[in-house]
């Protein structure tokens, strides 16, 4: 399996490929056909009829659509189910890690073989096919309820992954919680602290956010290698709440809070919470998105998919305790947070220096488990 970086690297490959020589973008097998004209007919008529004209399209193409996503299964099937509910349409289902959903996407996409008709992941992931030209303009009325920090030129945000620490509640007991990002550098954590070994971005995030307030670069460099010194690593937000929820281990430097939630509402003696209730460490909102292929079989049910996905697809997301892109009654998932921004724009174009320099930060750093 080829890296992070590696991956990265190739989309910005093809990325200057699609700009040189031949001109235009990436090509696919959308350029002049059937699919870029459904879209424009939806794009034509006034907000509140396209949604009715997209329903009314979308009965020519099959009844199926097939999204690609890094959503785990116990997330994304609920998720295709409501929207078969909603619409009638059937989500043929490819999940994987974000890299992997790229990968494969960019790799249809030079073969002239649309695979997907819709992608929803990662905002790394989703820049990438973004400037490689592959998606295609969504602007339908459901836009008016995002926030400006989550609309994109051919992609919206759905959803905010939010950065904060987890502890076991039996382990790390009331006023032993991290009161700031600094604090996990003080000893008392010693061998009691796990950090996620790819979470570059998340490091990116508080590198920037300490520097933005104050601290030196020198001071920021003390800071990470004491807060590594303290730590150990482990692979996978959800193997490392495995960890927690087990009492292997005591507190994870970052997770994202829809997943503590989530284990906390099954019993699991977890929270992101101090007592008070509200939480002085800065929270990161990382924004994973859709995109609807411009090479897309089924472009009416991917417009669908997409439109749904910031409409009636938001009220389940809270149901699955994860933080909608848009304000949804009863969503209580930012209660008691204090949400720093998020830095998409200075990670978007990076090509791989933050997740070098995560890579060497971390480097001989044991293993929880071993």
């Amino acid at each position: 399996m080829r890296s992070r970086t590696t991956i990265f690297a190739t989309a910005a490959l093809l990325s200057a490929g699609a700009l040189s020589g031949c001109g235009g973008a990436l090509p696919t097998a959308a350029a002049g056909g059937k699919e870029n004209a459904v879209y424009a007919e939806i794009a034509a008529l006034p907000k509140q009829q396209q949604r009715d004209r997209a329903r009314e399209l979308a009965k020519d193409e099959g009844g199926t659509l097939t999204l690609y996503t890094s959503m785990t299964a116990d997330i994304v099937t609920p998720l295709a189910e409501a929207f078969e509910k909603d619409t009638g349409i059937h989500v043929n289902v490819f999940r994987g890690n974000s890299e992997t959903v790229l990968q494969r996407t960019l790799q249809e996409a030079q073969a002239r073989k649309a695979g997907t008709d819709v992608v929803e992941t990662n905002f790394r992931e989703m820049v990438a096919l973004a400037d490689n030209e592959l998606l295609a303009k969504y602007d339908g009325s459901a836009l008016d309820k995002v926030e400006k920090t989550g609309k994109f030129d051919t992609w919206t945000a759905t959803r905010l992954n939010i950065f904060h620490p987890a502890w076991n509640t039996k382990q790390i007991k009331p006023g032993e919680e991290p009161r700031s990002w600094e604090e996990l550098a003080d000893p008392k954590y010693k061998g009691r602290i796990t950090l996620e070994v790819s979470d570059s971005d998340w490091y990116e995030n508080v590198t920037k956010y300490w520097l933005d307030h104050g601290r030196t670069q020198a001071e920021v460099d003390a800071l990470w290698k004491k807060i590594v010194a303290n730590a150990k690593v482990a692979k996978g937000h959800t193997t490392m709440m495995q960890f927690l929820t087990s009492g292997q281990t005591d507190m994870e430097v970052m997770n994202y809070t829809y997943i503590t939630a989530r284990a906390a509402a099954q019993g699991a003696p977890v929270t992101f919470l101090p007592s008070s209730g509200k939480s002085t460490v800065p929270a990161f909102p990382r924004p994973n998105g859709v995109g609807m292929l411009k090479a897309a079989q089924h472009p009416a049910s991917a417009w669908l998919f997409y439109d749904w996905m910031l409409t009636g697809g938001q009220k389940e997301l809270v149901k699955l305790h994860l933080t909608p892109s848009t304000k949804v009654p009863g969503d209580k998932s930012l209660d008691g947070l204090s949400l720093a921004p998020f830095d998409v724009e200075g990670l978007s174009h990076d090509q791989g220096t933050w997740d070098k320099k995560y890579d060497a930060l971390l480097r001989g750093v044991d293993t929880v488990g071993k």
